[in-house]
């Protein structure tokens, strides 16, 4: 739902800046091979970022989308700089500890949310518009919100996305390698029969929406899907649109395009006919798409072991707070598996600090100076709890992470159950204050 609600326009071109105490010339539009100053902007953040970039991702338009979103804010070099090397650090700890940089990301096919037929579906085409553009389209009348709040845990339904977004970056590179230039998804969404209920209006006042735009469009895959032309628009959406806008990132609604139901002129700009389906005044009849399918309640997510939710260890954390529980390990090839359970939505991530024998106990450290080991994320775990793991495969402090810092009205309460497998396949019991006790496994 998020993803096409939030698909972003950016229409970079006639970008004047200063540099230094200089003037920036005009930055390469896309379709263009990027331009010296682009390239010297480029080397400039690479020299900066402080993580290797692996060769799956490592390339001057990867680097230069970053420096893109920057120019949006800034107008000084060393801003534009200086505010896209933190944000592509920041993406490259999410590849690492989402693993995206491996030779093959699973395609529509293969990604679970499509499987499942939740989210309706379009293929990317290998037709461009006049900027080289990749187009892709969607039908998104089947779409219910419900369907993926009831069906997958918050951190389920953010790796599918990140997956999905993985698999478009690459056919973005594939297109920027083929041409020389650069290049992006123009993403055409026919809202034609879409109906809006009182669970999507939820979605969109509790920021979540803004959360998952700013998620994916704006920190990690910036200037990757750029326009997203929401055509065959009806009256009542500027109602939800004007309300979502008040909460977006800084250059949303100019990222954002809206049409009623005139909108083929606006396509055909740049747009060839032959590349436009039929249903949308088009000439291509192989344009195909397959609909979202609406889950009845019969089939939504139940809790499977009453007895694991009957073990959970409460806790509150407070406005403005977080809540840590540390793992010293002293021998590798283990394995941490939780279970967890919200009344409202908490950050939560694992971070490796290092040797926890030579290092000085820090209660709080900075989490950015930290190893990103499970990806950072804001989770509800209501309607659908939260249970996944990672190996503990090196030696040193672990620390769970649960955060209440964006809120400053409630406190939220979290239930843990925490589980540690030694290589032997004995199994402990993980408390909150980081105490382990023997116990049989439940997860």
């Amino acid at each position: 739902m998020w993803v096409v609600l939030t698909d972003v326009a950016s229409h970079v071109a006639n970008f004047a800046a200063n540099l230094c105490d200089s003037t920036m010339t005009k930055h390469s539009p896309f379709g263009e091979p990027l331009n010296n100053e682009a390239k010297q902007v480029v080397e400039e953040v690479r020299q900066r970022i402080g993580q290797k970039m692996h060769p799956n991702f490592n390339t001057d338009f990867n680097v230069y989308r970053f420096v893109m979103a920057a120019m949006r804010n800034h107008k000084k070099q060393r801003d534009i700089v200086k505010h896209a090397v933190e944000a592509l650090n920041n993406h490259l700890r999410y590849r690492k500890a989402l693993g995206l940089d491996v030779e093959y990301i699973p395609t529509f096919d293969e990604n679970p949310i499509f499987q499942k037929k939740l989210m309706p579906r379009g293929e990317i085409l290998t037709k461009t518009d006049n900027q080289n553009r990749l187009l892709w389209y969607i039908e998104y009348a089947s779409i219910t919100v419900e369907s993926i709040a009831h069906s997958l845990s918050s951190s389920e339904a953010c790796k599918y996305q990140f997956l999905q977004f993985e698999h478009m970056l690459r056919k973005v590179m594939e297109q920027e390698e083929r041409t020389g230039c650069l290049s992006s998804l123009r993403h055409i969404v026919n809202m034609d029969g879409y109906e809006i209920n009182p669970f999507t209006m939820l979605f969109v006042s509790s920021g979540t929406l803004a959360y998952y735009s700013q998620l994916f469009h704006f920190e990690n895959y910036p200037e990757l899907v750029t326009p997203v032309d929401m055509v065959n628009i009806a009256t009542w959406i500027h109602v939800p649109y004007r309300l979502a806008k008040t909460m977006m990132p800084a250059g949303f609604s100019e990222k954002f395009r809206l049409h009623d139901k005139h909108f083929l002129k606006t396509l055909t700009a740049d747009i060839k006919p032959e590349d436009i389906p039929v249903s949308l005044g088009g000439t291509d009849a192989e344009i195909k798409f397959e609909n979202a399918e609406k889950v009845e309640p019969h089939r939504y997510w139940k809790v499977e072991k009453a007895d694991l939710v009957e073990a959970l260890e409460g806790f509150h954390i407070n406005t403005g707070k977080s809540r840590q529980v540390v793992i010293n390990v002293t021998q590798a090839q283990r394995e941490l598996k939780w279970y967890f359970a919200t009344d409202a939505d908490v950050y939560f991530g694992v971070f490796y600090e290092g040797d926890a024998i030579n290092n000085n106990f820090e209660e709080h450290p900075n989490l950015d100076n930290l190893e990103m080991v499970y990806p950072w994320l804001k989770i509800t775990a209501k309607l659908v709890h939260e249970k996944d793991g990672i190996k503990l495969n090196r030696v040193g402090r672990y620390r769970i992470v649960f955060n209440n810092k964006h809120t400053w009205v409630a406190r939220r309460y979290v239930q843990f159950y925490g589980q540690i497998q030694d290589g032997d396949n004995s199994y402990k019991r993980l408390f909150t204050d980081g105490t382990m006790v023997g116990a049989e496994p439940l997860l």
